[in-house]
């Protein structure tokens, strides 16, 4: 008897193990279930999107260059005798840039001036004796016309003489010279670079989806990083032809010369496109780049839903865009961790 009492102790006290494990196993799997039910939930941050008035801005970078830049080229081939400026030397319209070794162009001029002088005592002699009668029409159109000739010979001669000085074009800047004294040059040789500042030009590429907003004559903002400065500018035209390989249009923006301004400068412009009267603006932090897009990730139904975009403007902190509606939960926080579908705990801020 005292065994049977013995064994069922026994028994009772397994049983009792048994059930404690079992509870703690159950309580595991529930504690790993819920673990697993949670797993993959993104905490994130929400805004209501909402349509405001706003100014439309586009900005763009580009270069300066000069109102007028040339390369000057000589008329005349030979040996570079003179350079008669220095680079950064302003030059007057007309100034004398560089001079050529012109000692034989003067003879020829100088030979081809006797020739038209003689010709021209010729025709004035057989027009006295025309008058007298005593030769013919035809020998003093002979002579007339020999006249004309000579005087074309030596102004051909004159002009090729006088071109042996290289002249500035327009009034500028020496921005550099391109040749050398005792050196070579042929015809059509670029000798001085020359750049006029007094009044300057930003010319900028434009988006086709912006382009339509820029009107003619529109206020510029041009922002010169180099100088920290930021001048005023005009939109002086507007091109009819996408840049080839690109989608967009040139602007070109004139700006007034300060004496600080140089061509070559890496410039900013900002140009008003006009206002958006139901427009969209999110903070900046809430537009991702996407293989070359631009997108959202919205709030729906407890999940991030990529959505495309268009950008249309930037505002410092917040960007304007197009393609999503007054209305959408847009997440603003822990978008970067979130892929299509992903599961989202929503905070609105």
């Amino acid at each position: 008897m005292g065994k049977k009492i013995r064994w069922y102790m026994y028994g009772g006290v397994l049983v009792i193990l048994i059930l404690i494990v079992v509870g703690k196993i159950t309580r595991e799997a529930k504690s790993d279930s819920l673990s697993e039910a949670y797993t993959g939930i993104v905490a994130v941050r929400g805004l209501i999107a909402d349509t405001t008035e706003y100014t439309r801005y586009i900005e763009e970078t580009g270069a300066l260059t000069g109102n007028k830049e040339s390369m000057i080229a000589t008329e005349t081939g030979g040996r570079v005798k003179e350079i008669l400026v220095e680079v950064g030397s302003f030059v007057k319209e007309g100034s004398p840039l560089v001079r050529i070794d012109d000692e034989l162009y003067k003879l020829d001029a100088d030979r081809a001036k006797i020739a038209f002088d003689k010709a021209k005592m010729d025709y004035d002699r057989l027009t006295r004796l025309y008058d007298q009668k005593s030769i013919s029409e035809s020998d003093l159109e002979s002579a007339r016309l020999g006249m004309k000739s000579a005087e074309v010979g030596y102004k051909v001669t004159l002009k090729t003489y006088n071109e042996a000085t290289v002249r500035a074009p327009f009034s500028g800047t020496v921005a550099a010279k391109l040749t050398e004294v005792g050196q070579m040059v042929e015809r059509g040789v670029p000798v001085v670079q020359l750049v006029d500042i007094g009044s300057l030009k930003l010319t900028i590429q434009v988006a086709e989806e912006n382009f339509r907003f820029i009107p003619q004559g529109a206020t510029a903002t041009v922002i010169v990083d180099a100088l920290r400065d930021t001048v005023q500018g005009k939109v002086f035209a507007i091109g009819s032809r996408a840049t080839t390989g690109q989608r967009t249009f040139p602007v070109e923006i004139r700006i007034a010369g300060n004496g600080k301004l140089k061509s070559g400068m890496f410039a900013r412009a900002v140009v008003s496109g006009g206002t958006v009267t139901n427009g969209i603006l999110l903070p900046r932090v809430a537009v991702l780049p996407d293989a070359g897009r631009s997108v959202v990730y919205l709030a729906k139904n407890k999940k991030a839903e990529k959505q495309i975009i268009r950008v249309v403007g930037n505002f410092g902190d917040r960007i304007a865009v197009e393609g999503i509606a007054r209305g959408d939960t847009v997440i603003t926080v822990g978008n970067q961790q979130l892929s299509q579908g992903s599961p989202i705990a929503l905070v609105m801020e």
